[in-house]
C-alpha cells in the first residue's frame, strides 16, 4: 500500500503537492498533527480537499499511519500526506509561495518558562513566512490552552499582513492535549484565527551545492578536526575508519538557524587520491551547513601534509 510519508529528502523541493496527490485541490496543512485525530476527521469529511500533517513525534506518527490506514483499507483517505520535519524548515522549502488555502495549529508547545520563549513557532518571522506560503485571504486557526501564549502570539502580529480575531471557546476538537487539559479541569480554550490581508514575500530556501574534495593522503590516526561555532556550527562526534576498505567515515552535526542535522561525511581511497564527500543513503536536505561540513573535513584532511 502507498505510504503516505513524504520522502522529501529524495524528491523535487519545493514539493508539487498537486504531483503528490495526482489532483489539483485546495491544501491544508497541520502544524503538529500529533495522533492524527483532527487530521483524519478533517480529511474524511472534506474529500475534495487535500491534506498535509506535519509533526517531529516518530510514535505519534505511527498512531497516525494506523488511522490512515484503516480507512485505506475502506477506499478512504487517500487526500492525506504526512511530513516529518520541523515546520519552520517545511514552510521555508517545502511548499511553494501563495500555494496553501488552510494552517491549523491546536495546542503547540506554549513554552511557557521565561527563557524557553525564543523556541515558540508563532515569532513575528514565522508569521511572515506562513503568510508568504499562503493565498491571497488565507487562514490560520491557533488554538492553545495557555492565554499568555495566545497574548504573545498578538504581540508578534506587526507587520505580519494578517487580520486578527480572537476568541475563547469549550473543547470541540477531541485531540489527545485537549482532552488531557479537560481531565485537569480546564474548560475554556483560547484561539486566534488569522487571515491574510497583506502579500509578504518570503523566497523559498534553495538546495545548496555539495561538493566532493580530493586529497593526496589521509592518515586516520593524525586527523584533527576544528569545530565552527557561529551561525552555522559544525561539532565533530566521531570517525570510523576501515583499513582494509580504506574508508573513513566522520559523523558531524551541522546546525544553523532553526535547522540541525547529522551528516555522516566519507573520505575514501579511490585509485591514488582519497575522495570527500557526503556519503550515500542519508536523510540530509543539503544546506550551507552541510557544505561547510564537508569542507571542514577536507580541511582537516589537509593539514596532515
Amino acid at each position: 500500500m502507498f505510504s503516505p510519508i513524504i520522502p522529501y529528502h529524495r524528491i523535487q523541493r519545493p514539493v508539487l503537492w498537486h504531483e503528490q496527490f495526482g489532483r489539483r485541490a485546495p491544501l491544508e496543512v497541520e502544524i503538529g498533527s500529533g495522533l492524527g485525530e483532527f487530521l483524519i476527521r478533517s480529511a474524511l469529511a472534506h474529500p475534495r480537499r487535500d491534506y498535509v500533517g506535519i509533526e517531529l513525534n516518530w510514535e505519534r506518527i505511527c498512531k497516525t499511519l494506523t488511522g490512515i490506514t484503516a480507512e485505506r483499507r475502506q477506499g478512504r483517505l487517500r487526500n492525506i500526506r504526512l511530513l516529518k520535519i520541523d515546520a519552520r524548515v517545511a514552510f521555508e522549502r517545502l511548499f511553494l509561495p501563495r500555494s496553501i488555502d488552510h494552517v491549523h495549529c491546536l495546542f503547540p508547545c506554549p513554552w511557557p518558562k521565561k527563557g524557553h520563549i525564543k523556541h515558540r513557532l508563532f515569532s513575528n518571522a514565522f508569521l511572515k513566512l506562513v503568510n508568504s506560503r499562503l493565498k491571497q485571504r488565507g487562514r490560520v486557526k491557533i488554538v492553545t490552552d495557555f492565554l499568555p501564549y495566545r497574548e504573545w502570539i498578538w504581540g508578534e502580529m506587526e507587520g505580519s499582513g494578517f487580520e486578527v480575531a480572537a476568541g475563547t471557546i469549550e473543547a470541540r476538537y477531541d485531540t489527545k492535549f485537549e482532552r488531557k487539559w479537560q481531565k485537569e479541569g480546564q474548560k475554556e480554550f483560547y484561539e486566534l484565527d488569522l487571515t491574510r490581508t497583506e502579500s509578504i514575500a518570503v523566497p523559498v530556501k534553495e538546495d545548496a551545492p555539495l561538493q566532493a574534495y580530493q586529497l593526496k593522503e589521509f592518515d586516520p590516526q593524525r586527523f584533527c578536526f576544528e569545530n565552527q561555532a557561529g551561525a552555522i556550527s559544525v561539532i565533530f562526534k566521531e570517525m570510523l575508519f576501515d583499513p582494509a576498505r580504506q574508508k573513513a567515515m566522520v559523523h558531524v552535526v551541522a546546525a544553523e538557524e532553526e535547522l540541525t542535522q547529522h551528516v555522516w561525511i566519507t573520505v575514501m581511497k579511490k585509485g591514488k587520491i582519497w575522495r570527500v564527500c557526503k556519503s550515500d543513503g542519508q536523510n540530509v536536505l543539503p544546506t550551507p551547513a552541510v557544505a561547510r561540513a564537508i569542507e571542514l573535513v577536507y580541511e582537516a584532511g589537509k593539514k596532515q601534509g
